[in-house]
Formats: C-alpha cells, structure tokens, sequence
C-alpha cells in the first residue's frame, strides 16, 4: 500500500485533473433546455423550497413529493440561492460539482490500490467517459448518487485494506446520504463489503463491518424519512405508492425472462462507458489473471464492485443508461491499474493521444448535440405564447413538468384528451401531444395558436373555450 497522504508530486497531478476535468464540464454549462420531467422535476422542487421554504417536504403542483428524498433539491436550491432564482445552470451546480467528487474519488482509491501512475489515469479516464461527462451536465440525482456511492467504496477502502476502522462511520454516514438522494438503491454499497468481506474472511466476514457509531448514523439517517413519508401518505398510500410501487417494484424484476434483459444491460452499460468501454474486456481479464499474490486481494474487491454494481442494476425491473453510471469509477481504476503496470517504452504518449482524442470527440459532440436540440425544440414559442396569461394550463401526453418549470406556474397533467371536457368551460390552454389529437373530443371549443417539437415529439397549443382568453396571442 502507498503512503497514508498524498505527495507533493502527486498533490499536483490531482490539481492538473481537477482543473482539466472541470475545464470539460464548464465549457456550455447550463446551456442545453431541459426537455424530460425527469430533468425538470428537482429544478422545480428546489423552486418550490426558495419560493415557499418547503424545505422538510418540497412540492410538485401543491402535492408532496414522496417518490424520491429531497437531499438534490435542496442542493439545487442551496446553489440558486445567491441568484433567487433556479435556472438552468444553477439547477446543474450540485451535477458538476458531484462528477469533480468522482474523479477525487476515483483518484484517491486509484492511488491506495494501484500506486501514484494509476492516480491520474482514474481521475482522467472517469472524466472522459460518455456518462460522466453528459450527467455532469443534467440536474438529476445520478451524478450525485455517483459520488456518494464512489466515496462511500473510498472510506471501506481506507477501512478494510487501510485498517483503520473509523473509516466505516464515513462509509455508513455516505450510505445513508445515497439513500437520500434515490431512495433504497442507496444502499449497493452494502451488498458490495458483503460480497468482499465474504469472499476475503469467509461468513465472518461481515463482522468486521461492525461499526456502532456507523450503524446508529446510518439509521439515524434512514428512519426520519421514511417515518416521514409513511406520516404524510397515510398508511395505505405509504404502502402501495411509495414503499411498494416506487420503493419496490421499481427495482425488483417483472415479467417473463428473456434474452433480451442481458442484451439491453449490456448495451446501457457499454453506452455509458464510451469509449473506454473498448477496453473492458481486456482489462477484466487482466484483472482475473493478476500474477502478483500482492495484487490479487485488490483487484478482488474491484471486480466485485464491477460486478455486483452490473448485475444488480441489470436485474432492475426498469432500466436506464443513467442507472449504470456506478460502472464508470470502477472501470476507470480497472483501467488505470492496468496501465499503470503496462511496460511499453511510449506508454504515456499513447495514453495522452488516446484521451485527447476521446476528450475532443465527445465534447464536440456533447456541444454540437445540445446545440442541436437547442435549435429544433420548440419550447421557446410555446412558452411566449403562454407567458403572460392567466388562465389554467392542462397538459395531455407531454413533459408538464418541462413546461411548469419555463412557465413558472402549475401545469396539470391529464390522463386523456376525454378528462378535458369538464374543464373547457372554464377557458384555459392545452398542450398535447399531436398523435392523440384524434382522441379530442369533436365539440370541445380550441384554437390552435402554436406546434413545435418537444423532446423531438410533435406537440400542438391550443386556446380553450375561444379567443377572450388568449392573452398571449
């Protein structure tokens, strides 16, 4: 193992990538539109807390938001409170600086299992990876998540191979800030020391994650939320919405088994990990066939992490490219544990051509993308034409949330274009979706003022009840 604290030398190197790395994930911060409710959902919350101080229960539409912890949305909020306002960038702030966690992360655990070349190359490999450099950018948990979960692996690391067991207070106290950020799949880290602890000690194992301060902070962290949660929904609600719905089934697999669960795991996984996923395979098997008796413990408890991380993921009933981006620190410590050990005589030169290429080319694409997006969506017109009016705005089909977070004003989801009827009378706006306009009920009284692409989806505006109430028009 190396020495307990960084060197001078390899002080520097991590400033060099903290720098490089922020460089990449600064150069159009905030500038892409959000187009999916998942994007808009905690932006809205964190408005939520600033505008009417729901800090302990934030609010979507009036309605207590219980499917996710809130601990983003204060991040968003706490980010946006020098400006008063929650935008696009500041929305993104606890993304960024949650990836630049990664990276510190990833460098430190590079540096106690593989030595100082191994550092840099984490650090520099995790930031050019597809689902870094992409989520760093989006105000949504998994980049928080990511951080949590990697400096969580950090601390066991110090504990375990380190020996120093108050180590697992910080670990059980990262644990529970995971599970504030998304809920129960917060706590992976646990199945992971499992895992290695079993495998290393033997069913005794486990013992050895006794931690009385950690266990108490862990709990101390968990039951007040859901305690919470269980107060505000009432007890049916808790069970079947909450706890059984968005707690349970959304990560227990349904259904009939097919080949394809494999292959679309494999694909998010590979997708998420460009374009050092290439080498995956190569470095795995290296990593399985290690020489050095020294190495083989460490690179144990690596590919457990790869491993239990893939598999439970994969088994989740709903899947996400985002869900495995857990897979990015621990492929970029496989990959830098390898290079470090390569002997080519122009190692560094070919590890710096290929990161400035992979550098380059996905930050092009990144910018040409969000420029891209930016030009085709046609949220701007619609929200200049809904802007200043009063009147109530209905939703059928489409992102509402997006739409509340430009409009900075509810915006009530429909079920079906049939639930419109009762309302019409009352005048307002509608914004569907054009592949259920055939489902409009014929006598219902619009007037279409503006279409567009959301989301690269045709979407059409429409007037209520006659001209008196378009005041955007």
């Amino acid at each position: 193992m190396p020495p307990s604290r960084l060197q001078p030398a390899l002080t520097r190197r991590l400033l060099l990538v903290l720098v490089t790395s922020l460089s990449l994930l600064s150069f159009d911060f905030g500038s892409r539109m959000f187009t999916t409710n998942d994007e808009a959902r905690f932006p809205l919350l964190a408005r939520d807390i600033l505008t009417h101080g729901h800090w302990i229960l934030p609010r979507l539409n009036g309605v207590p938001h219980l499917d996710k912890p809130p601990l983003l949305a204060w991040l968003i909020a706490l980010a946006s409170w020098p400006g008063a306002a929650v935008t696009q960038a500041s929305a993104a702030v606890p993304s960024l600086l949650a990836a630049l966690g990664v990276i510190l992360s990833t460098f430190w655990i590079a540096w106690r299992l593989f030595g100082a070349d191994a550092a840099p190359i984490a650090g520099l490999v995790s930031i050019t990876m597809y689902g870094v450099l992409t989520l760093a950018r989006a105000p949504i948990p998994d980049m928080t998540f990511c951080a949590e979960l990697t400096a969580a692996m950090a601390a066991y690391v110090a504990a375990e191979l380190g020996r120093r067991q108050a180590w697992l207070i910080a670990f059980y106290a990262l644990v529970g800030l995971a599970v504030w950020t998304k809920g129960p799949a917060g706590l992976l880290p646990l199945a992971v020391v499992l895992l290695d602890t079993i495998t290393t000690h033997g069913w005794a194992g486990p013992a050895r994650l006794a931690s009385a301060p950690g266990l108490l902070l862990l709990g101390g962290l968990l039951v007040p939320w859901w305690a919470l949660a269980f107060a505000v929904a009432g007890g049916e609600r808790f069970w079947i919405d909450v706890a059984r719905n968005d707690w349970l089934l959304w990560y227990v697999p349904t259904g009939a088994w097919s080949w394809r669960v494999i292959t679309e795991a494999v694909s998010q996984a590979f997708t998420v990990l460009l374009p050092w996923s290439l080498l995956l395979p190569v470095v795995c098997w290296w990593a399985a066939h290690a020489p050095d008796p020294g190495a083989r413990r460490r690179l144990r408890l690596v590919l457990l992490w790869l491993g239990t991380t893939f598999v439970l993921v994969a088994l989740s009933h709903q899947q996400r490219m985002r869900y495995y981006l857990p897979l990015c620190p621990v492929t970029a410590l496989l990959i830098a544990g390898w290079g470090a050990g390569l002997t080519w005589r122009r190692r560094t030169m070919v590890f710096a051509s290929v990161w400035v290429v992979s550098a380059t080319g996905l930050s092009l694409w990144i910018a040409l993308a969000g420029a891209r997006a930016n030009a085709v969506t046609g949220l701007p017109a619609i929200v200049r034409e809904l802007r200043n009016t009063q009147a109530p705005v209905y939703a059928v089909e489409v992102p509402e949330l997006v739409f509340a977070f430009y409009l900075e004003r509810p915006v009530l989801l429909l079920s079906s274009p049939r639930d419109l009827s009762p309302r019409a009378r009352g005048g307002g706006y509608l914004i569907i979706a054009n592949r259920v306009l055939p489902a409009l009920p014929a006598a219902l009284p619009i007037r279409l003022l503006a279409t567009g692409l959301v989301n690269q989806r045709p979407v059409s505006v429409f007037a209520i009840g006659g001209g008196s109430i378009a005041g955007g028009t």
